[in-house]
């Protein structure tokens, strides 16, 4: 069966990589990283190859490039080869390849994944320690790249730049994207963009999972069901109170003066309506709300008339104008999917609108700029241009791909104070050690302003949300905040793998008290009463039998309980044991509230 031909695309720097023959080290002294750094010059001079990182490790070599051709490249790899591996075959005695199979290699779109691959490249992302020569500088092999060039005007603000760069977290969902596409020789982009080269180039780019493909798809009814059941709980945990919704309600909800018009009913499309319904009901008794909603919604598009199912477990948030409600929620949401134990699964993408005018003069600006060519359109396109411009700037339509060069940016309308806004939430995303993209083709399909943001596993979408006080304040008829988002239990439940991922049941036991003697079993009892009042949904039991101390703490664990309070024989010293930690802490029955509440809410 013949090799697969190496995937090339012009006009793109590619990652590629080289390992060791079964693991065998590439470097050994320091001579030998100066001998394949002087050979990485002469072969980019030789093949006009711009080098724009590299590192050198013992395990493998990693180099972001760009070539003219494949041939140019593969020729440059090949130049590495001839120089190098005869000087390290001589110098300790071997003979035969250094190198493991093929050298692996990975376009990548530049405008989004330039500073992320070259952050893995040289901050050591992949887990492996990477060494620099004494002898040549990196100044004098590496070219810079526009994307570099771009960060500032001087080099010394370029470099200060990517290092704050390389200081904020990096998701381990990116980082497993960027191995597994370097692995199989595929294109690291943005959906669009795949999807248009895709199309050009009449192959699949995308990287594939391992394995064969499944002959039938399992039911998955009791992974959504204890899906549901634990956003439920997690939220409850934390503040929101749940509301319900009516599977039929209007059309429109429009308020003028003292009355309210409705139209035809309809399925309910989305959790957002309905709560700005029970704001409309209940202004004078709301004030900085939190709920949730849970329940199925019925979406249809323009161009088809069939109803599309979805569950969903939805939040919003209202009387909250600040940056502190939308992260807040987004650690929240960052929260729940480490409880699920799918957050290296998952990645953050967000996206600035800028105050509620920003948006609206983003889009009546492209309409200007589209308008004269709508005849050259098709009907879809014509509608997207009608009601959601913003969609024609990443089109695979070559026309629209040409038009999109000059086309007017939203930055444009976007006032200072936002920007800062914008920059005071990516601060502090990055304390909360939350790794986030900002990703300048997401927009929102309804009306949102300052933030929208989408948690995806690849391009698959599995919550989103944003802030949309103007849509709020016009359909409620008062000026009010409001912010939310949903998860969406089908495309969070294809994330789990039956074989290796299994949710814990929602009924076991959170907190288990033990009494340490049997004269302090009064207050383990009086403890529990107390705890069920300041966490009424949590699930607490006590202890205060006669087995060993080693046999209750077992029984604790088995039982699922995620804390284990132990009552000393003062009766009022506890000691606090987390699940799966052997070691703990010590607290007093009059703290123990406050010092639970913060475990609960960062485990």
């Amino acid at each position: 069966m013949p090799r697969k031909n190496r995937l090339f695309i012009e006009g793109f720097p590619h990652l590629t990589q080289l390992k060791g023959h079964n693991g065998e080290p590439l470097f050994r002294e320091e001579n030998d990283y100066t001998a394949f750094e002087l050979a990485l010059a002469l072969a980019a001079k030789r093949y006009a190859v711009e080098i724009h990182s590299y590192s050198l490790a013992t395990e493998r070599v990693l180099l972001m490039v760009s070539a003219e051709s494949r041939l140019a490249l593969s020729s440059f790899i090949q130049y590495l080869g001839r120089r190098y591996v005869p000087y390290y075959n001589h110098r300790y005695q071997r003979y035969g390849s250094l190198w493991e199979n093929r050298y692996s290699c990975s376009p990548l779109q530049a405008s989004t994944y330039y500073l992320i691959v070259k952050r893995f490249i040289e901050c050591n992302e992949d887990g492996v320690k990477s060494h620099h020569s004494d002898g040549l500088s990196p100044k004098d092999i590496i070219v810079p790249h526009q994307e570099w060039l771009n960060l500032a005007d001087d080099e010394v603000q370029q470099h200060r730049r990517f290092k704050e760069f390389c200081c904020t977290p990096l998701n381990a969902a990116l980082v497993i994207r960027i191995r597994n596409t370097l692995s199989q020789n595929c294109l690291l982009a943005t959906p669009a963009v795949s999807k248009r080269l895709e199309s050009q180039l009449a192959c699949s780019l995308q990287a594939r999972h391992r394995g064969r493909p499944r002959k039938y798809t399992p039911s998955n009814i009791d992974i959504r069901i204890n899906i549901e059941q634990h956003a439920a709980a997690f939220l409850r945990q934390r503040g929101y109170q749940q509301v319900r919704l009516s599977l039929i309600e209007n059309e429109f909800l429009l308020t003028q003066k003292n009355s309210t018009l409705f139209s035809p009913v309809r399925l309910r499309r989305d959790g957002t309506t309905g709560c700005l319904r029970l704001m409309t009901d209940t202004h004078s008794q709301q004030s900085m709300s939190r709920i949730w909603y849970s329940g199925t919604m019925f979406g249809q598009r323009h161009h088809n008339q069939s109803l599309q199912q979805s569950d969903q477990v939805g939040a919003e948030a209202f009387d909250m104008a600040g940056i502190d409600i939308e992260l807040e929620q987004l650690v929240l949401q960052a929260l729940f999917f480490k409880q699920l134990g799918i957050a290296e699964k998952t990645e953050l993408h967000l996206n600035m609108l800028g105050d509620p005018s920003a948006l609206k003069d983003f889009r009546r600006a492209l309409d200007t700029y589209y308008r004269p060519h709508a005849h050259l359109f098709a009907p879809e396109q014509q509608e997207e241009l009608k009601f959601h411009p913003e969609r024609l700037i990443n089109s695979n339509d070559p026309l629209l791909q040409l038009l999109a060069t000059t086309a007017p940016n939203i930055n444009d309308h976007i006032s200072t104070d936002s920007q800062q806004r914008f920059i005071r939430l990516q601060l502090a995303l990055n304390q909360a050690g939350i790794a986030w993209h900002h990703d300048t083709q997401l927009f929102p399909r309804n009306e949102y302003c300052q933030i929208v943001f989408e948690w995806r596993n690849n391009d698959i979408v599995i919550s989103r949300g944003g802030r949309y006080d103007a849509s709020a304040s016009r359909t409620v008829g008062y000026p009010i905040a409001a912010c939310g988002f949903a998860f969406l239990i089908g495309p969070i439940a294809q994330l789990f793998d039956k074989r290796k991922v299994e949710l814990n049941s929602t009924s076991s036991i959170d907190i288990v008290i033990i009494a340490s003697q049997p004269r302090v079993a009064v207050q383990t009892v009086l403890l529990a009463r107390k705890l069920r009042q300041q966490f009424p949904e949590l699930s607490i039991m006590t202890d205060s039998s006669q087995l060993r101390m080693a046999t209750r703490h077992k029984n604790s664990r088995n039982q699922g309980a995620k804390i284990t309070l132990e009552v000393e024989g003062d009766g009022y010293s506890l000691r606090l044991y987390k699940a799966k930690d052997p070691e703990y802490e010590t607290t007093t029955i009059e703290s123990v509230g406050d010092h639970l509440g913060k475990i609960l809410w960062f485990r």
